[in-house]
């Protein structure tokens, strides 16, 4: 009986020393981790929140940064713009110094050369990239050589292709409607070089020439054989004789527009069937594509929301013939046009500051939200320091005390007369 009890009561102490021990560590890892919950045993549902709200906190950082990024782009836009501000400016100056009438031509020429010089700059400005991204999302157009005999068909299929997997820009066999975007074509891709189909044909009726992509579709440009004439004072640039095919609008029949390095002069444009097998000299190995660069699209949460960023473009004076200082009227011609591309970079600038207002507006509510599930976070995971060192603190002292009391009995039971007991 006696041993059953002193094992019993050692039994018990030891248990209570064991639990405060635990106690004890448990309240350790909360002090030094400054957690709440570091295992699933502390709490599993609260650990499930805390898991829930870390990632949409990252998430939301992530935005942020985002966000952020679409600021530095934005300001790096109204940089850009400052700047072509000041050359045309300065343009706008040279022009009207060479409308005095005490300079003589050599003052004019030296005016001259520092003006294109100007608008040499403005023109390297506006091809200005972000992280590759175009500070100036215009129209951008490129020369794809497939170096092996394409049809018409497949040509335009590859464009549609690209354009439906890409969110940021439109895409289309290319469309000429004027002498100024056949300049910008050559200043974007310079010579043509391989014979390449155009987003032309005249499928539904012989003889009415129509462009057929993208925005321009369905606009009558030529109506005739090599006779006929540009309708509505439209752009045509067909080579000598072209287009000289006037059967009709069935399959082999030249229906499809080329640029034609076989025809005269070089690069100007020939009708062709829509094959592959038409001798080299006038068979395209290639197509010119024309991008149409949209708004760019801005996430503004963490749910997958999003804004559009406006494109924001300037005046641009591609070819020194365009714009000139030579002579007192190409001055006042070219002041005339300084003033105008002046109103439209400040037009592009209110467009640009929009954009950033927005996007502050944006940075200003992520940070809000930040803030918000940073403060539901730690109520959730960050420990309670006074109370976790109160219950250390009451751990230690059960485990002290349990100790002595175990020490105290433990005495007492070896001063007993355990013999006189068993009589």
């Amino acid at each position: 009986m006696i041993v059953s009890d002193t094992l019993s009561f050692a039994n018990m102490v030891a248990k209570e020393i064991d639990h405060a021990h635990l106690k004890r560590n448990l309240y350790v890892e909360k002090l030094s981790s400054g957690k709440k919950i570091n295992n699933s045993s502390d709490d599993v549902g609260a650990l499930s929140s805390k898991i829930k709200q870390s990632g949409d906190l990252k998430r939301l950082q992530g935005v942020k940064n985002i966000v952020q990024n679409a600021k530095s782009y934005l300001e790096a836009r109204d940089g850009a713009l400052q700047t072509v501000h000041s050359v045309y400016d300065r343009m706008s100056q040279l022009a009207t110094m060479s409308m005095d009438i005490t300079k003589n031509q050599s003052d004019r020429d030296n005016y001259e050369r520092e003006f294109q010089s100007l608008r040499e700059e403005a023109i390297q400005i506006s091809r200005e990239k972000f992280n590759g991204i175009a500070l100036f999302r215009d129209k951008e157009y490129t020369l794809v050589n497939k170096g092996a005999k394409i049809n018409w068909t497949d040509s335009k299929a590859e464009v549609d292709a690209l354009s439906a997997s890409d969110k940021n820009n439109t895409h289309y066999l290319a469309t000429i409607t004027s002498e100024l975007e056949q300049l910008e074509i050559a200043f974007q891709i310079g010579s043509v070089g391989i014979n390449a189909w155009l987003g032309a044909n005249d499928v539904v009726e012989e003889g009415k020439w129509t462009w057929t992509e993208g925005p321009d579709a369905g606009t009558l440009f030529w109506d005739g054989d090599e006779n006929g004439t540009e309708t509505d004072g439209l752009f045509a640039n067909w080579g000598g004789g072209e287009p000289n095919d006037h059967g009709s609008a069935a399959p082999g029949e030249e229906n499809y527009l080329q640029i034609s390095q076989g025809s005269t002069p070089a690069g100007s444009w020939n009708d062709l069937p829509d094959t592959n097998t038409t001798g080299s000299s006038l068979q395209p190995t290639g197509y010119v594509r024309e991008t149409d660069q949209n708004d760019l699209t801005q996430a503004d949460d963490e749910a997958g929301g999003s804004f559009s960023l406006p494109n924001a473009l300037f005046q641009r004076f591609i070819l020194s013939s365009m714009i000139s200082i030579n002579t007192m009227d190409d001055s006042q011609k070219a002041l005339f046009s300084l003033d105008a591309a002046l109103e439209g970079i400040l037009d592009s600038r209110a467009i640009v500051g929009a954009s950033i207002s927005r996007i502050n507006k944006e940075l200003k509510g992520l940070d809000d939200n930040l803030i918000q599930k940073e403060q539901s976070l730690s109520r959730i995971e960050d420990v309670d320091m006074a109370r976790a060192a109160t219950q250390l603190a009451k751990a230690e002292i059960k485990i002290q005390t349990t100790a002595t009391v175990f020490a105290q009995a433990n005495e007492l039971f070896n001063k007993r007369n355990y013999v006189a007991e068993l009589l």
